[in-house]
């Protein structure tokens, strides 16, 4: 899903939203919205917002106990389903009287979550859904020794790294594996070059572990003989674990498989009311699309642009 940030300044306008760049001295604000309106959407996460901030370009406004994200793409400017105390139609004409007064189109990503044997048909439906947006849930169950005949090739993965790195080494991230974790994300990023909304999200994500310590992440990394070979971390909104990153080095077998069982085992104890792990859309990437499909997700988030 190639982005192209647009310009969208305009002269000064008046109009009740007044919108601002999101950024890290934003986090509280943000988390008081996430925390009071949780949505198992990553649209709705401070990762998924400000780790993804440069590439759409987020900028947020607040009005009547409500928050706004605005952002940008390929096709002009977009807003993400208002979250607050507004009702919903409330929320729709501030926005289509903010796009009116900039003289720009009003089109809004609406998530609507979905069982995974309904979501073929739910998209055939609707000409403007957007398959490269869909999240993908699972319960969490799955994930902590892939039990059951549809996960027997993933299990099998894990127990091979089991048995062969044996001595691996789990430490749940703090920020003081910052500067190791950056060189390890360095290392991975010369293979796995794809395209440009690959080298953004490494990037950000680069830019994350930086300031790890400033967001509300949780995670955890794995070391073989000493040095990393894999991490992954995330954050819980309500019921549901959100992954923002996992990155392995695919030398060690099942360690993919090991991140993901380990982590949910880890949130299941500090975090038993997660019910949910929501692995993200796949950014319209065939590859990405079947790994995920590889683990048989229970639930989708799908979106649907409408205009308001």
């Amino acid at each position: 899903m190639e982005t192209t940030i647009i310009d969208i300044k305009k002269p000064a306008v008046s109009t009740l939203l007044k919108f601002r760049r999101a950024t890290l001295d934003t986090i509280p604000m943000l988390q008081h919205y996430i925390a009071e309106y949780p949505s198992r959407s990553c649209d709705f996460s401070i990762g998924g917002i400000l780790i993804w901030a440069d590439y759409f370009g987020y900028e947020y406004a607040e009005f009547g106990n409500t928050l706004f994200l605005k952002g940008s793409d390929e096709k002009g400017v977009f807003f993400h389903q208002p979250l607050g105390e507004l009702a919903q139609e409330e929320a729709m004409r501030l926005i289509k009287d903010y796009c009116d007064a900039m003289e720009i189109s009003a089109r809004v990503i609406i998530p609507g979550e979905c069982e995974a044997e309904a979501i073929q048909d739910m998209e055939s439906m609707h000409s403007d859904s957007l398959p490269g947006w869909r999240e993908y849930m699972y319960n969490i169950e799955q994930f902590l020794h892939f039990s059951g005949k549809k996960m027997e090739k993933k299990r099998n993965h894990l127990n091979y790294f089991m048995n062969h790195y044996s001595d691996y080494e789990m430490e749940m991230l703090d920020g003081s594996q910052s500067k190791e974790l950056m060189e390890f994300n360095d290392k991975f990023n010369l293979y796995h070059k794809d395209d440009e909304t690959f080298d953004y999200e490494s990037s950000a994500i680069g830019k994350a572990i930086e300031n790890y310590n400033l967001y509300p992440f949780y995670g955890l990394l794995l070391r073989y003989e000493g040095k990393i070979i894999g991490y992954t971390f995330g954050e819980v909104v309500g019921d549901t674990f959100i992954i923002h990153a996992e990155k392995g080095d695919i030398e060690y077998r099942g360690v993919y498989q090991a991140l993901s069982s380990l982590l949910s085992q880890r949130i299941s104890e500090d975090f038993p009311d997660v019910k949910y792990l929501n692995r993200e859309d796949d950014m319209g990437n065939e590859y990405l699309r079947q790994s995920k499909l590889s683990y048989h997700p229970t639930k989708f988030i799908a979106k649907w642009e409408i205009s308001a």
